[in-house]
């Protein structure tokens, strides 16, 4: 073989190595422009999605969600246009992200199931901020719906962190679904007959406002040489200031008892 031949080879070689450059460098270029593009468009998607869906009636939870759904699906879009751009066979990406899907799902099936109730409890809203709930054992007043917990805050000022798939499967108790709020106390050493308690309880809380039906009535746990004790349900309107009138007026009618307010 000649140097003529060897250099007509190395030449096609070099040219051949040049184009691929310049084809890699071309769709580099292109793919930070499709990226750029994809950033600027997410950004704008998810500022109007959240805007215009916070300002109905599915509030700010929602728009978030959905904000986040925008966001992921433009990514989406934009990396596989990416792809497409250095070569990449469809068949074979759509074969990965099916295999890749799976795998996904049933390693982290549980953060998918409290995903999927998540969004369940956003969009039917079966409770909202700030009312009192009971799911199963727990008991507390709602601070936050998130994607994987619904956040519960106790009478001992204790946060519970319920997951949404129990919630989503659990029976749930909304005592404030029509705005009202109950309190739960314990009278303890009363020292007077069964009429005149039941009469002392009505007439304390008559005067009280904001209480709702059903009226208080009184129950008799046990009597003994230390007094009466009695369980007593008052139920009243979203108004914090109603409990401190209502232990007021009892501790008013029941002096020398000891009032404990159940969890």
């Amino acid at each position: 073989m000649d140097v003529s031949t060897l250099w007509d080879e190395a030449r096609q070689e070099l040219s051949t190595e040049y184009l691929d450059l310049v084809g890699f460098a071309i769709a580099a270029a292109e793919a930070l422009i499709v990226i750029a593009l994809a950033i600027v468009l997410a950004k704008w998607l998810r500022r109007r999605t959240r805007r215009s869906i916070a300002s109905s009636a599915l509030g700010t939870s929602v728009a978030t969600l959905a904000a986040h759904a925008v966001s992921i699906a433009v990514f989406t879009l934009a990396g596989s246009f990416v792809l497409g751009l250095f070569g990449a066979n469809w068949t074979a990406l759509l074969a990965l992200l099916s295999v890749s899907t799976l795998a996904v799902g049933l390693a982290f099936q549980d953060v998918l199931k409290n995903f999927v109730a998540g969004v369940y409890l956003l969009l039917e809203r079966p409770f909202s901020i700030g009312d009192r709930i009971q799911v199963s054992d727990f008991e507390g007043t709602v601070e936050s719906i998130d994607i994987r917990t619904v956040a519960l805050r106790n009478a001992r000022d204790e946060r519970i962190l319920v997951p949404n798939a129990s919630v989503f499967s659990e029976i749930i108790v909304n005592r404030s679904s029509y705005r009202t709020k109950s309190l739960s106390l314990t009278l303890e050493g009363v020292r007077l007959n069964w009429p005149e308690i039941e009469r002392g309880v009505r007439s304390a809380l008559a005067e009280v406002e904001d209480l709702r039906e059903p009226a208080p009535f009184p129950n008799l746990e046990r009597t003994g040489g230390e007094g009466a004790t009695v369980r007593l349900t008052v139920w009243h309107g979203d108004n914090a200031s109603t409990q401190g009138a209502v232990l007021s007026a009892l501790h008013e009618a029941f002096p020398d008892a000891s009032i404990v307010v159940d969890d």
